[in-house]
């Protein structure tokens, strides 16, 4: 137990043993094996959670596996975030083009923001934002589905809705720097981007390594402004499985967005099927379509990481077992 008390303290242990099943209660005495499936009888809920092996597959299977389960819940609650978000994003863009002639001559001589410029840098930042908010809920959702419970709608959203302004401020702390080179993305030529990609890839890859658990954190363990360190540190102890995951995880969803985007053109290319006047509308439901699958799943996964990262450096399945086994020392 002293073991187990020095990993929910957050101390550093130099080899474990590995957890006790609940099934079978081994290591545990009388625990889980003596008073049925709950430990001790108390009723609590057996966690899900299992050690991945490897973390970034384990993490992204995790995510697929809670997808696949409770994808109503998921998509949803989902939705019910990412639709007000793109009716902001539709708006600033009519904003933009009715007053077309005053906001594409702000900054115009330097070329940094114009209507066509600028309404593209306010769909980027207001689908970041949204990310944010889907990522909050998922991970709401995947951390306590994951710890035994059965969760509905409600509860994640609730959670996520109450700490909109934490979430807003977290955004802005940890994605400015993803504006910015929005920014200069979009206002850049074709030449120049290919020329810096080599570059600016791993250091985005690793800027946001650096901040991909900070929402779980907050979520998760229910605190707000200090999930930024925490998080960070948590993304350090595993930096390396943490980095790949973000190129995983991005490559996936890449791919899962352009291929569904992509299926009205390949349906029409078969001939069996023609849109005529409506393929705009076509068009764009699928890239909605797409964004409401991928955006969630992505979060998932990130949620799903957060824990992973937390049993392989801290032992949570090690805590979990002890918790259910002999009883929550709170």
């Amino acid at each position: 137990m002293s073991q187990w008390a020095g990993i929910e303290s957050d101390a550093a242990v130099a080899r474990r043993p590995p957890a006790p099943s609940p099934a079978t209660g081994q290591g545990s005495g009388n625990g889980a094996a003596g008073n049925g499936a709950t430990g001790n009888g108390s009723g609590r809920p057996r966690p899900r959670l299992k050690r991945a092996e490897r973390l970034i597959t384990g993490s992204i299977d995790g995510a697929a596996h809670v997808l696949q389960r409770r994808g109503r819940h998921v998509l949803v609650g989902s939705a019910l975030l990412m639709i007000p978000m793109t009716a902001l994003t539709l708006w600033l863009s009519v904003l933009a083009y009715d007053d077309f002639d005053r906001f594409d001559s702000l900054f115009g001589d330097r070329g940094w923001i114009g209507a066509e410029a600028g309404g593209a840098f306010f769909a980027l930042a207001v689908q970041s934002l949204t990310a944010h908010l889907v990522g909050a809920y998922c991970a709401a959702y995947q951390v306590k589905y994951q710890l035994g419970g059965d969760p509905g709608i409600r509860e994640p959203m609730v959670a996520t809705l109450r700490r909109v302004p934490l979430l807003l401020i977290t955004w802005a702390l940890t994605h400015w720097w993803a504006l910015l080179v929005a920014l200069g993305v979009i206002n850049a030529e074709l030449a120049d981007l290919a020329g810096v990609a080599f570059f600016l890839i791993p250091l985005l890859t690793m800027l946001s390594a650096l901040v991909v658990l900070v929402v779980p954190v907050m979520m998760g363990e229910r605190v707000g402004v200090r999930a930024i360190p925490r998080g960070i540190a948590l993304a350090r102890r595993r930096f390396g499985p943490v980095m790949g995951f973000v190129l995983a995880n991005g490559l996936i969803g890449g791919f899962l967005v352009t291929f569904i985007a992509l299926l009205p053109a390949a349906a029409e290319g078969t001939g069996l099927l023609t849109f005529g006047s409506v393929r705009w509308l076509v068009q764009g439901v699928a890239a909605q379509v797409a964004a409401l699958v991928v955006v969630p799943f992505t979060a998932l996964a990130a949620a799903e990481m957060y824990l992973q990262v937390r049993v392989h450096a801290e032992g949570l399945d090690i805590v979990l077992a002890a918790d259910r086994a002999f009883g929550s020392p709170g």
